[in-house]
């Protein structure tokens, strides 16, 4: 007879598994207190019938008297049973229905005592039929008056450590006999759970969560590899994993900006560090863009219209059904050995100011828009002579407005900046400058200071950050939507050009004796602004954060079409917005190479998950976890979250072919 057993995690009072009957125990010789045997109570019945008979003989001596294991008579109870119409009986494994009739055979029916002198007597006289009739007729009685009703095993798989109320009660009764379920017609579920326990799920079923043998290690790590399959789909490719692999990378100048780097890359186990810049690294971080490692690179074609489409995965349980769905798409296969860096070919194109402003002239006109909608008035002087410059100041001479001068060709990120008060000063600061024979720039920009909104009475702007991704070919640009605010050490006097009340960016606040005096590390979170713009009936996340990322789209677009695409590489991008007393918000600068040191503890959570996140979407699809996990690297997959605050704005794919035949127009 095959023997099904229930595993400890659903019932915990079966603990035996090998041997789960229930025994009725039978004076058989030399015992004369029959009628005593007789009044043997449920409770002590049910204890014995938990003991287990550990051999096979039909006979066990208990306090000098003999009993028999009537299992001739549960078998012939099973074999009657089985030959039912009952629908509900049929459905049913034979060992689940074997031991519902045989609790309620306890529970319900006289104990049946035999001895060797009257076998024969009680055996003619007890219909065997009639009793299951009974049986049958008991169990549907008692659940028309709703006494009992089944609950679901699905806690008991999904946590051994829950105790139910039942479980509970055992513990503290040990008399207690345990009721097992009725089974109704429609407890379609309950079957299916115990079904399960004699059939084990398979191993995608056990990585979702469902049912018994959860592990959730597997289910973060199966997590994980979805995650990143998704967007290496969103570039139409996918990498093979092997079995052992151990990149190396590189992190040139090293400073403070650098740790969280350090500390995002250790924890991805399958890179290691390398002490020396050589041509066998694969990935390379530097603060400025090294053009060597660029110019090694493979150039691709910004729009490829073959690579117009998109794939959209589901969620395939293991690496198997991942590379079938890759074939299945004619997605590329990349191999493994590809080199990145932390640039691109941007510097051009944003990196100098008066490029930028041209772009954005461009793009504007071709869509027949103001280009300073949303940035700045800015005008491009390029010698002292400049025609604009004179015009300029024509137009301003008698205006008592501010006005910022700053070089043209290379990022400042806050240096070499001038606050004028007027037009007047504008002009001699520029006239000074080309005239000092040691100035390092080729053209100023002078560009119109927004009169900000105050956060009382201080300065404020608001910063977050741009990705752009060239991967496969596929360029993408995300917006990060974790913004935060900056703010000033000081309160706001428009005729007070002190720049610690008019510029924000940590180096310049550091060196106040006032910085983080209002606010840790002068940030301000997310949470606060939303908080701060109420008094506006302004709903800061639903509202304003669409706003920034609009204009950041119309921005990159300006340039899109003259990036430089090679593979693998990726840039980070600062962005700094300033919401007017009018509650407008202006891009006022993008910034190359922005700066990754945290000044309070919720900067340090911003910064590490954006460069986490950035890391996800490139080097982790060209590099994805081997296909063996170390055994005692396991906790560390509890470092890696799978919340991305990166939302793409710009795809290649979809806004390449429009965007080059507007600028053809040209």
């Amino acid at each position: 007879m095959q023997q099904n057993t229930f595993s400890q995690k659903n019932i915990k009072s079966s603990k035996n598994s090998k041997n789960h009957h229930y025994y009725a125990y039978i004076p058989i010789k030399g015992n004369t207190n029959f009628q005593e045997q007789e009044k043997i109570n449920l409770s002590n019945e049910s204890a014995m019938s938990q003991k287990t008979i550990s051999n096979n003989s039909y006979t066990v001596q208990i306090n000098d008297a003999y009993y028999k294991k009537p299992s001739i008579i549960f078998r012939e109870l099973r074999s009657i049973s089985n030959q039912s119409q009952n629908n509900t009986i049929n459905d049913i494994p034979q060992g689940f229905i074997f031991r519902i009739k045989s609790k309620n055979h306890i529970q319900n029916e006289p104990l049946i005592a035999e001895s060797f002198e009257q076998k024969e007597k009680d055996r003619k006289g007890k219909d065997l039929a009639k009793v299951l009739r009974d049986m049958k007729k008991k169990r549907q009685e008692f659940t028309q008056k709703e006494q009992f009703k089944p609950k679901s095993p699905i806690p008991l798989l999904k946590n051994q450590n829950n105790k139910t109320q039942e479980d509970q009660q055992i513990e503290k009764s040990p008399s207690y006999v345990k009721k097992l379920p009725k089974i109704l017609k429609k407890q379609t579920p309950i079957i299916i759970e115990v079904l399960e326990q004699y059939e084990p799920l398979s191993k995608s079923s056990r990585l979702q969560g469902n049912g018994i043998g959860e592990d959730p290690f597997q289910v973060k790590l199966v997590k994980y590899y979805q995650f990143l399959f998704k967007f290496q789909c969103s570039h139409l490719f996918y990498v093979k994993q092997s079995l052992v692999r151990c990149q190396s990378y590189f992190i040139e100048e090293i400073n403070e900006n650098e740790s969280i780097i350090k500390e995002l890359m250790r924890k991805r186990w399958w890179w290691c560090e390398s002490i020396e810049k050589t041509d066998d690294v694969q990935f390379y971080w530097s603060q400025r863009s090294n053009s060597q490692f660029l110019q090694r690179q493979k150039m691709r074609v910004l729009f490829d219209q073959s690579q117009s489409k998109v794939v959209d995965p589901f969620n395939q349980e293991n690496y198997e059904e991942q590379i079938k769905f890759a074939i299945e798409h004619k997605l590329a296969m990349i191999q493994p050995n590809g080199r990145l860096h932390n640039h691109i070919e941007i510097n051009q194109l944003i990196g100098f100011k008066k490029n930028f402003i041209k772009f954005l002239q461009s793009y504007a006109k071709l869509l027949n828009q103001d280009p300073f909608q949303n940035y700045p008035y800015s005008i491009i002087i390029t010698s002292q002579k400049d025609s604009k410059l004179n015009q300029f100041l024509i137009e301003h001479k008698n205006e008592n407005s501010l006005w910022i001068v700053k070089p043209g060709e290379w990022a400042n990120n806050g240096q070499f900046m001038k606050i004028c008060q007027n037009g007047r000063q504008v002009y001699d600061f520029i006239i000074s400058e080309y005239k000092n024979q040691d100035h390092n720039f080729e053209t100023l920009v002078i560009q119109e200071y927004i009169k900000p909104l105050l956060y009382y009475k201080r300065k404020f702007d608001l910063y977050t950050y741009l990705l752009i991704s060239q991967i496969n070919g596929v360029v993408r640009v995300y917006f990060y939507d974790e913004v935060y605010g900056r703010t000033s050490s000081k309160e706001y006097n428009e005729s007070d050009l002190d720049f610690l009340i008019h510029f924000t960016n940590s180096q310049i606040q550091k060196e106040s004796k006032g910085f983080q005096f209002y606010e840790a590390g002068n940030k301000l979170s997310i949470d606060k602004l939303q908080e701060f713009f109420i008094q506006f009936k302004i709903n800061f996340k639903q509202n304003m954060i669409p706003q920034l990322k609009m204009i950041a789209t119309q921005a990159i677009r300006s340039v899109f079409t003259n990036l430089v695409v090679k593979d693998h590489n990726f840039e980070i991008i600062g962005l700094n917005y300033i919401i007017d007393q009018q509650l407008k918000p202006w891009l006022v600068e993008l910034n190359l190479n922005p700066s990754f040191s945290a000044d309070s503890q919720y900067h340090q959570k911003v910064i590490t998950q954006m460069l986490d996140n950035a890391l996800y979407l490139t080097i982790d699809l060209i590099y994805p976890p081997p296909q063996g996990w170390p055994t005692n690297k396991k906790q560390l997959i509890d470092k890696f979250s799978l919340q991305n605050k990166f939302q793409v704005i710009i795809d290649s794919r979809f806004d390449s072919e429009m965007l080059i035949e507007l600028f053809e127009k040209k």
